[in-house]
């Protein structure tokens, strides 16, 4: 709610001259008193933009000193003697103060700075003029974007009827033209928000009209933004594919990275929670308690109501290098994305040529060529995203003064920010990234269930990504045991140096896809033939001297390395199946395994053949002496198939390679 001040009494007094003319200072009861029943209206505004961040009452504060220049307002409230020698000038200052250009802007307030854009006075008129203004920009001004030539259209799009007619269902069949892409979340598809989906049974009503009344709003406003661009068609998924025709639902899956890589540029609906939520900021968004609070001020002399904004948070970091007061006032930090934790979205965002964010406080734009919010502010890179490493993987010409990012880091980059995500359908583990592999693949026989075939030496070791990544094994078949898919939940690869040396030999890999959109989607099977030095082993389930409370506490979080048993704490532990004559046992060695569900699996009881996998070597110290390690896979024989075999997790076994030698056989395993 913004705090009103009516101009009752003067204007201004000789307290706030003092401060409006920076620098000046006044004690905290001068300016209390003169603010003090609207004795004066300028004082009154000083007060209350102090008041939104501090509380006044505080004997500590004595004394108000103001700080301006360089198109900036700032007000320090603080002891009788303040200082200002420690950090930056920033540190200290407490709310600085601008006016919203987009409102009324009395000459009695012509000491504040003006903003020309307001991150808290956006219309749905101004976000689409602000749209087509950043297209013109990008149109006239770079030459390394896109172009913007008609592309060939998905299989189906909405025809939004440009002459003010309902839409439609339009079948392109390879058709060319101009067309927005709508990224959006779905919601919980138990709600009872409203949703419009496309059925076999309704798919012929919905070519030839749908009354704009029956969208739910999300898609209302994308239509009406598409309308306002001038541009006849916009692709929804719901929509545009039939949702209860399994074959072309896949058929269109692996045409996702077409969708979105032609779309002229792609929308994102980042303060939707669902899909009736609307695009556009609305009172709920503004009314939202965030570091910039409004003061309306209310000019006497011609009854008109000026907005005055007042920052309450000010990074000192950004405010260092700040140009002018709009920097210090941008929103664009100031949201949370219903989208960027949801797994489907990685593609939209990495495939788009360009993006369009509908925020909850700022219109964001983003393409090749430059990145800003809709105050005007230039966004800097941000490392976290992972559409820089795609593309780079796509064209890797951009990544020639980063000579670490190789086509292996990128990839593992992108599949570890991937699981980060989650997915509604465990089963789309692999589909949902499917249109980023085959933008990427040089030959289609060499993706391999998420993996690549020229990579799995450093791919196929992977793990759990600590405790709260939670990770699980998918219910139904996704993916084979080595990768990563198989399970859902963040992974990490395991780093490591040029120095490695892998000993082991793939002789044969196979992916057998499901469905219909081939070697990027559903896995229907897959197997690994792999020859190597292999240990077979045994595990054993060990005590462990830690107290039960943080032993329970790390496994509520999802770690798996320790279990309470009874009384005690328990740890799993691999050693060689059977001694070897003369020679001492290596270490044993403590498994971190990636899911809770395998501990039961691995101490059921019942007769488990267990295998290590030894695939590379690693130079390190042991005791203060250079020694070699071990990285290696543990396997359990698998039930599906005669003699073959199904990864446990990852192991970095304890102590030096030379102590496990003499347990090491030469053996081929098949891995499912």
């Amino acid at each position: 709610m913004a705090t009103v001040i009516n101009n009752l009494f003067s204007s201004r007094c000789s307290v706030c001259i003092a401060l409006i003319t920076p620098p000046g200072f006044c004690t905290k009861g001068s300016l209390q008193f003169s603010a003090d029943r609207g004795r004066c209206m300028t004082c009154s505004l000083l007060w209350d933009a102090l008041s939104e961040k501090l509380d006044l009452d505080n004997p500590v504060i004595e004394r108000i000193d103001s700080i301006g220049g360089y198109g900036f307002f700032n007000l320090v409230a603080g002891s009788a003697k303040p200082r200002f020698t420690a950090g930056s000038l920033w540190d200290h200052v407490s709310v600085t103060l601008a006016l919203d250009g987009e409102a009324h802007c009395p000459s009695t307030l012509n000491w504040l700075p003006i903003l020309g854009k307001s991150p808290l006075s956006r219309t749905k008129g101004r976000d689409i003029k602000l749209i087509k203004d950043r297209i013109e920009d990008c149109r006239i001004n770079h030459p390394k974007c896109p172009d913007f030539d008609d592309e060939e259209l998905p299989t189906r799009v909405i025809d939004v009827g440009l002459g003010g007619q309902d839409p439609f269902l339009h079948v392109s069949r390879g058709k060319k033209g101009r067309y927005l892409a709508l990224s959006h979340r779905w919601g919980d598809p138990n709600s009872s928000h409203k949703k419009l989906l496309t059925f076999q049974e309704n798919l012929v009503a919905h070519c030839k009209r749908m009354p704009l009344a029956e969208f739910p709003k999300t898609f209302r406003d994308a239509i009406e933004v598409t309308r306002g661009l001038g541009i006849q068609y916009i692709w929804i998924d719901s929509i545009c594919i039939v949702q209860n025709d399994t074959v072309d639902w896949e058929v269109e899956a692996g045409r996702m990275h077409s969708v979105y890589s032609n779309a002229f540029a792609t929308i994102f609906a980042d303060r939707a929670t669902h899909s009736d939520d609307g695009l556009f900021q609305n009172e709920k968004d503004r009314g939202t308690p965030r570091s910039v609070r409004v003061i309306e001020y209310k000019d006497g002399d011609s009854d008109t109501t000026t907005r005055v904004l007042v920052q309450t948070h000010i990074d000192s970091g950004t405010a260092n290098f700040a140009t002018d007061a709009s920097e210090l006032f941008c929103q664009a930090d100031q949201c949370e994305s219903q989208l960027t934790g949801r797994g489907w979205i990685l593609q939209e965002e990495c495939l788009s040529r360009r993006r369009i964010h509908f925020t909850e406080t700022e219109l964001k734009w983003k393409c090749p060529t430059t990145a800003n919010c809709d105050c005007g502010i230039a966004t800097p890179p941000d490392m976290a995203d992972p559409s820089i490493n795609f593309t780079i993987l796509e064209s890797p010409h951009k990544g020639e003064n980063q000579p670490w990012k190789t086509p292996t880091w990128l990839w593992q980059q992108l599949a570890e920010h991937y699981t980060s995500r989650s997915l509604t359908y465990e089963t789309d583990r692999l589909v949902a990234l499917a249109g980023i592999a085959t933008k990427v693949a040089r030959q289609r026989h060499d993706y391999l269930a998420g993996m690549w075939r020229n990579q799995l030496n450093t791919s196929i070791l992977w793990k759990a990504a600590g405790a709260l990544s939670r990770c699980h094994r998918t219910t139904e078949y996704v993916a084979p045991s080595w990768s990563w898919a198989s399970v859902s939940g963040k992974i990490r690869f395991i780093p490591l140096s040029k120095e490695t040396r892998f000993i082991w030999n793939i002789v044969d890999a196979k992916c057998y896809s499901a469905g219909q959109n081939g070697d990027f989607g559903k896995v229907k099977s897959a197997y690994l033939k792999v020859r190597s030095k292999v240990v077979h082993v045994r595990v054993e389930e060990r005590p462990q001297n830690m107290r039960k409370g943080i032993a329970q506490e790390l496994w509520d979080s999802g770690d798996a390395t320790w279990k309470i048993r009874g009384d005690e704490v328990r740890y799993l532990t691999v050693m060689p199946a059977q001694p070897s004559l003369g020679v001492p046992p290596p270490l044993p060695t403590v498994l971190e395994l990636d899911v809770q569900s395998d501990w039961d699996v691995l101490t059921s009881g019942s007769r488990v053949d267990f295998r290590v996998l030894c695939i590379a070597l690693v130079d390190t110290f042991w005791e203060g002496y250079a020694a070699e390690r071990a990285l290696c896979l543990l396997l359990k024989r698998s039930p599906k198939e005669h003699d073959s075999w199904e990864r446990v997790c990852y192991v970095f076994l304890k102590g030096t390679w030379k102590s496990w030698v003499p347990y090491v056989l030469d053996e081929e395993l098949k891995i499912l």
